[in-house]
């Protein structure tokens, strides 16, 4: 018997404002409200706001955090620091072919927010529990999805329109991670997948 989809945390508005659904790796998405076409367009010439909630969240802690990570993902995070973003990816054991595309939010020293797509979240949670087998054990990787909602605000007037109502998220540079305390509790980040400048909001 198959799963019940998994649903987003804004489930409810998405159906009261119309949304059109379709399922996605265990989840059952909003993938849109009008044409594909005038949605695109409104990313490329204005402001969009993606739910992206089924991406996972998964959240590793400790003082093997950083260590743990660089065995498992291809990116350097040493090339950057807390506070920081950065895409990755993680590897098959067995012939290194690409398992997952991720990116991980440096949240402070020892915390980071690792975002695997839907359907790869507990492959990757397994992977980081290896990789601090691997490295000394002394971190912990936790899924956090459920308790939370992704937005992807994202267009070339996505931080303006922000700005009016979320100013601390709005400001935050490029692949920065910044805390968030003035129109929700969480974190967002200078990063999204369509091209254009933009944050995602955790």
């Amino acid at each position: 018997m198959a799963a019940a989809p998994q649903h987003s945390p804004l489930d409810a508005e998405h159906r009261a404002l119309g949304a059109r659904f379709a399922p996605f790796g265990g989840w059952e998405m909003p993938i849109q409200y009008s044409s594909v076409l005038e949605e695109h367009r409104a990313c490329r010439t204005d402001a969009v706001v993606f739910d992206v909630s089924h991406l996972g969240s998964v959240r590793v802690e400790g003082a093997g955090a950083l260590d743990g990570l660089q065995w498992a993902f291809t990116n350097d995070l040493g090339r950057i620091g807390p506070g920081r973003a950065q895409y990755t990816h993680l590897l098959d054991p067995d012939d290194a072919h690409v398992v997952d595309d991720i990116i991980v939010w440096w949240v402070d020293d020892e915390t980071f927010l690792v975002m695997p797509n839907a359907s790869n979240t507990d492959g990757v949670i397994t992977a980081l529990h290896e990789a601090a087998a691997r490295t000394g054990g002394s971190s912990t990787a936790e899924d956090v999805t459920a308790t939370r909602a992704v937005l992807a605000v994202q267009g070339p007037r996505a931080r303006e329109r922000l700005t009016a109502i979320a100013a601390d998220a709005a400001a935050v540079p490029r692949f920065a991670v910044h805390p968030v305390h003035d129109a929700f509790t969480g974190y967002t980040a200078g990063t999204g997948y369509t091209g254009e400048d933009g944050v995602e909001l955790h």
